[in-house]
């Protein structure tokens, strides 16, 4: 006899080059439920977002510094991909629109932030920022203080966390309709939430890797992964004070 798993519920997972499985690996960690569906402008098939229950937004490539006013000849970038970031802009939008719950990882936090016109920094170590980028095959650690009432916080249950770091650039500006809500030990921002009434529906932009993070434990990956889907699977609102 054979046996079929019953699917619960579909996300949506923007494709990109590198370490790709890793996060298809992390949404379905605990809940073989969950199907991803990998979306991406070489498949054409942003139309298939519709029918999912969330989105991530995946790390990657530099976004195109054209669209937030940057220097498009900066001698760091990197992996530069405009077709991905229109594809994506148009993604976020879906979501936004149908109200399903959005986490952006990394790139997909730089990418959503300039979306709403905010702006990165373009490379954080020629600011003198040096902790941020992992350059060894050991995880780039550091804190993380967390904004008291937001969403991250509680899903930490604590005023503060410990995170990786994987990035070269970061967000400037903040895009409208936008908070931080958490910042690394050096002031720069690593999660954002919205604001105001959009706060009513599940948007999480955080800067670390919690597909990546070796120790799956910590509530920045396994609180994160629990309480998005939660969200995805209910179509409603989580601000509502409850711990994962």
């Amino acid at each position: 006899m054979r046996f079929f798993r019953r699917i619960r519920m579909f996300i949506g997972v923007t494709h990109t080059k590198r370490e790709f499985q890793e996060y298809l690996d992390w949404i379905q960690r605990e809940n073989d439920s969950v199907a991803p569906i990998i979306l991406s402008y070489d498949r054409n098939n942003l139309d298939d977002l519709r029918k999912c229950d969330g989105l991530v937004l995946t790390g990657g490539g530099d976004v195109d510094p054209v669209l937030y006013d940057g220097d498009p000849k900066h001698p760091k970038l990197r992996s530069v991909d405009r077709k991905r970031d229109d594809f994506e802009r148009k993604a976020i939008d879906i979501a936004v629109e149908s109200r399903m719950a959005v986490l952006g990882i990394c790139r997909g936090t730089q990418i959503a932030n300039v979306h709403f016109g905010g702006t990165l920094v373009q490379d954080l170590h020629e600011h003198g920022y040096s902790i941020h980028e992992t350059k060894t095959e050991h995880e780039q650690r550091h804190g993380v203080n967390l904004a008291g009432g937001s969403l991250v916080a509680r899903l930490a249950n604590s005023p503060a966390g410990n995170a990786n770091s994987y990035h070269h650039q970061a967000v400037e500006r903040i895009g409208n309709g936008l908070e931080v809500v958490a910042r690394s030990e050096d002031g720069i921002p690593e999660a954002l939430e919205f604001n105001g009434k959009r706060s009513e529906s599940f948007f999480l932009l955080i800067q670390w890797h919690p597909e990546r993070m070796q120790d799956f434990e910590n509530p920045l990956s396994r609180n994160v992964l629990r309480q998005y889907l939660a969200a995805a699977e209910n179509g409603k609102s989580i601000h509502n004070g409850k711990e994962p």
